[in-house]
């Protein structure tokens, strides 16, 4: 979603992003401080008097940082000729907001004077009004003025509901300031000897303030991914916001979303359980109270998507939270079961009224078969597919033929069986017999209906799912989920093990989510024939607990091979562990063929590390690195 010449740091629901001199531009629409999905400055460009055209010599990213360094020009025409500047520009987010230090160093044998300059343009616009992450949208008038201090200015916006939000840019450099009407310039005359650097810095004060996330704490024992691992951890260090939660992705969705964030919780639920606590707690805090047919809540339902700002004040989005999922609430209901598993009676005694709820609400929806629906959100802010495969054209019959009307996907009864199955045990512990009673009959009618009517005897594989028209006949990476979610028969698991590890289904980097051999294959859409890392990584971990241990096996040393290999790869952030991969083989591994649409780095991509991980600890060292030598 980036260019390719930007580069991308974030930490505490803040992000910068940066061109490929950088420098925070209008020309590079996607540039930016943001915080919290508003943007505060669309400019941030260091420059010195002079050249024009530096020749950038490389980029560096640390974990809230990136530094990039330039050169100037050659004073000559010769080959070799002396570059006379290097000019270093660091962008860092700090606790409180961001860091600017600039560099120059000169190079010569003699003293060199230049003007060097910082300008700054306030933007206070919505993230949702970016053209280059979302469809085009009016811009709502946010006036900004800018107040002069002695070591700084303020820039003061008025966001589109009233409410005022500050920037405060301070300096301890002997800077002159000058101000316009829409920026605000800091520059300075400076003399730097020979060989020699001279630095200056700005601080910038975002309105959030202060701002501290926990860390993820793993301690895994498995030396062949331990750098993988790593980063893995790192990245999701960085996506977490300050609820707790990882946010979805980044640069889009720096946001907490229900279903990424349970899947999240899972992925990392024998290594960390503290992410599933966190995440449990607060989705609990957001939880439906109220019927409300524009975001879709309801008493007990689980949020999809919340975002800040203005506009879901003054309602032009929907999304305060929006509730449009039909899978977060009985994943909901079921990592909070397995979570107290193992006896946390603090949670169980904080969260079961929450997990209660969830599983009312879900019991509520089952039809008569025990299958949980949904039906398109009828709204011009509302989304068309509420599973997982949410983009429009997700969902379709092998000859292209959309699914419509309401719809039942195999993963999401996959879901509700496992949200029943888990929480019937916890309704007994606490005497609600009636509850477990419930529980345990529409789990057994589920699990008889799904083999009655989802099962494709010619395929040797469950289906996409139920629509209006009867069976979606599709072979996808959904039923990999339901797999996880304790269906099927013993039987049938096995060859859907066998189905989904063929040639048509299972590439280099995992499990396509829709069949190379169905005429409606696109391996460069969203969801119809890509490969996305979360999506392998929950199917192996469900063939995994089913004892299909070398499908398995096969599916997450391909996972985890692509994600190397996009942590090897010169990815515009720095981060690899992007959303989704092109679905195709074409000699090289897809982990460095970047999909056009993806967002770099996801959470649940880099959790994915933990999710494959879970299948390979106990397998022999030798022969998972002989599969791996064999997949590259």
């Amino acid at each position: 979603m980036l260019p390719d010449d930007c580069a991308l740091v974030m930490d505490s629901g803040r992000q910068i992003v940066v061109d490929a001199r950088g420098d925070v531009t209008p020309a590079t629409p996607e540039t930016g401080v943001y915080e919290s999905d508003h943007r505060y400055l669309s400019a941030l460009e260091i420059d010195l008097d002079g050249p024009d055209d530096w020749h950038v010599l490389g980029r560096e990213s640390s974990d809230r940082g990136v530094t990039t360094t330039l050169a100037s020009p050659t004073v000559g025409t010769g080959r070799g000729e002396g570059r006379p500047w290097m000019l270093g520009k660091h962008l860092e987010i700090t606790e409180t907001g961001c860091l600017v230090r600039v560099r120059l160093t000169n190079n010569t044998r003699s003293a060199r004077e230049a003007t060097l300059s910082i300008s700054l343009t306030p933007d206070f616009g919505h993230i949702f009004e970016i053209p280059a992450f979302f469809s085009p949208r009016e811009h709502q008038v946010r006036p900004v003025e800018i107040e002069r201090r002695t070591s700084g200015v303020a820039f003061v916006g008025t966001l589109a509901d009233d409410t005022e939000r500050r920037v405060e840019v301070t300096t301890d450099s002997d800077l002159e300031t000058s101000v316009s009407d829409d920026s605000a310039t800091f520059s300075a005359d400076v003399t730097v000897p020979p060989a020699s650097t001279r630095s200056i810095e700005l601080e910038l004060e975002l309105p959030g303030g202060r701002r501290n996330t926990p860390d993820i704490e793993t301690d895994i024992d498995c030396p062949r991914y331990d750098r993988l691992v790593g980063r893995a951890a790192k990245t999701l260090d960085a996506l977490t916001l300050p609820c707790g939660v990882p946010a979805a992705g980044a640069p889009r969705f720096l946001a907490p979303f229900g279903r990424d964030s349970l899947i999240v919780s899972y992925q990392l639920l024998p290594f960390d359980p503290t992410v599933a606590e966190r995440t449990l707690r607060f989705l609990a805090d957001e939880q439906g109270t109220e019927t409300d047919g524009a975001t879709l809540e309801a008493p007990g339902r689980i949020m999809h998507e919340k975002r800040y700002g203005d506009l879901p004040v003054i309602g032009e989005s929907v999304r305060t939270p929006y509730y449009g999922t039909i899978d977060a609430t009985p994943l909901f209901a079921a990592l909070f079961a397995d979570t107290v598993e193992e006896g946390d009676e603090t949670l169980f005694e904080e969260l079961y009224p929450n997990a209660k709820a969830a599983i009312e609400w879900t019991l509520s929806e089952l039809d008569d078969d025990g299958f949980l629906f949904y039906e398109s959100h009828d709204h011009s802010l509302g989304l068309t597919h509420l599973g997982w495969k949410d983009s429009a054209e997700s969902l379709a019959r092998p000859d292209g033929t959309p699914a419509e009307g309401a719809i039942a996907l195999t993963e999401v009864q996959g879901y509700v069986f496992r949200a029943l199955e888990r929480f019937a045990p916890l309704a007994a512990r606490v005497g609600d017999e009636s509850l477990a009673d419930d529980c345990r009959e529409m789990a057994g009618t589920l699990a008889a209906s799904f083999e009655e009517r989802f099962w494709l005897p010619d395929e040797g594989c469950y289906a996409l799912g139920i629509d209006g028209n009867g069976v979606i006949p599709s072979v996808a990476s959904n039923q990999g989920h339901a797999i996880w979610g304790g269906l099927g028969s013993e039987r049938r698991v096995e060859q859907v093990a066998e189905r989904l590890t063929r040639e048509d289904m299972l590439s280099s980097a995992g499990l396509r989510t829709f069949a190379a051999s169905h005429d409606s294959f696109d391996p460069l859409s969203y969801h119809r024939g890509s490969v996305w890392p979360h999506d392998t990584s929950v199917a192996a971990m469900g063939l995994a607990e089913r004892g299909q241990q070398d499908a398995a096996r096969a599916l997450a040393v391909r996972g985890l091979s692509a994600l190397e290999d996009t942590v090897r790869t010169d990815y515009p952030d720095g981060f690899g562990f992007p959303e989704l991969m092109v679905g195709f083989d074409e000699g090289v591994s897809v982990g460095t063929l970047r999909h056009p649409d993806s967002c770099i780095p996801a959470a649940w991509s880099a959790g994915s590390v933990f999710g494959f991980v879970q299948c390979v600890l106990d397998s022999d060292p030798v022969e998972a690195e002989t599969i791996a030598e064999l997949i590259r």
